[in-house]
């Protein structure tokens, strides 16, 4: 009830009405008025008096223990956390403990497995680079390869509708069970001058030769071979990642005999290579440019469209997303400097 109509009762009380025919004027139960009067002089105004509420089910031990104990844990379910910590109180209110102490839950981000001694690699290399004015990373080929599969690279789709249509097929994103074909993919990017510069997209091949038929050290140097000569200039250092394939004998040796410096990279850091973030936007492109690949089925004539696709999508990449991406890498520098070496949001 509102403080004006509970001002309307006690005046109507001043005014020599009766409890009655206050209720029937203001149609409102008898006993909603004769109570609004008997509590009159104990309210401010005719403001509601504090309610104590439902009674707390936890201590403030209870929730220091709570608190101690996820900072510690951070990868436990809430079932674990009332279990370990001794508490009768339901999931939701644990929720509510850490919510009111800014302490939220996420799905866990995915990152490559480090080691203290690798942690130890990339600190120091970020370190000797954390002055590196931005035309100094320009100066960098940035490489690497991808396995594009069809259908990978789709963007989250919202839908608007009440929680009960969640799962109807209309609000439900659809993705195909299994793996689909792929294309093992390399391509590089530079910037020269105030232009960026990036390689064709080279679809790789398998090495037959090798025992597993996969991608080896032979297919690496075919890739060089047919690439780099016309794209290296003085003055710019090559990057390529610590993958097997890029560290045999034979690699070191193509690089040493056509005169080409590398640029020395730490293991485990894709967030430390640009060119990473670019092969979302070229498996999205893909989506985008040719839709009626999902329906094209398997097979040869399935995986060459897979393949024209992929090559077109890489033309269309805007430069500014390439330019985005390098203009990145000192803040990728200094969040490993922050993190001490471990993994970062990049």
């Amino acid at each position: 009830m509102t403080p004006f109509k509970r001002g309307q009762i006690i005046g109507a009380f001043a005014l020599g009405s009766t409890p009655s025919s206050i209720a029937k004027e203001l149609n409102a139960p008898d006993s909603t008025i004769r109570t609004t009067f008997s509590l009159n002089p104990l309210r401010n105004e005719g403001e509601s008096r504090p309610r104590s509420g439902r009674p707390i089910k936890y201590t403030d031990r209870d929730e220091r223990k709570i608190l101690r104990f996820v900072r510690n844990n951070p990868k436990l379910t809430y079932a674990e956390v009332k279990s370990a910590c001794g508490v009768d109180i339901s999931h939701s209110t644990i929720k509510r403990i850490l919510r009111a102490n800014g302490i939220t839950a996420w799905r866990a981000k995915g990152r490559p497995a480090l080691t203290p001694e690798v942690a130890a690699k990339r600190l120091a290399w970020a370190k000797a680079r954390k002055d590196w004015p931005l035309e100094r990373w320009s100066n960098i080929i940035w490489s690497d390869e991808c396995s594009a599969e069809r259908g990978k690279g789709q963007s989250h789709e919202w839908c608007f509708g009440i929680p009960s249509q969640k799962y109807y097929r209309a609000f439900v994103q659809v993705y195909k069970k299994g793996g689909d074909i792929k294309v093992m993919v390399w391509a590089c990017f530079w910037k020269e001058g105030n232009m960026i510069k990036r390689s064709n997209l080279y679809i790789m091949d398998r090495d037959f030769e090798s025992k597993k038929h996969g991608y080896s050290a032979r297919s690496y140097i075919q890739v060089l071979d047919d690439n780099i000569p016309s794209i290296w200039q003085p003055g710019l250092f090559f990057m390529q990642d610590n993958a097997p394939i890029h560290m045999a004998n034979s690699v070191r040796k193509w690089f040493e005999d056509i005169g080409i410096p590398l640029e020395d990279h730490p293991p485990y850091s894709p967030d430390l290579n640009p060119i990473e973030h670019l092969w979302w936007h070229l498996k999205n492109k893909a989506l985008q440019l040719h839709p009626e690949l999902q329906d094209l089925g398997v097979g040869e004539q399935a995986l060459q469209a897979l393949e024209r696709a992929l090559i077109e999508a890489w033309e269309a990449i805007p430069d500014s997303i390439f330019e985005a991406c390098l203009n990145s890498m000192p803040k990728r520098v200094q969040a490993v400097i922050d993190a001490d070496g471990w993994h970062t949001k990049y």
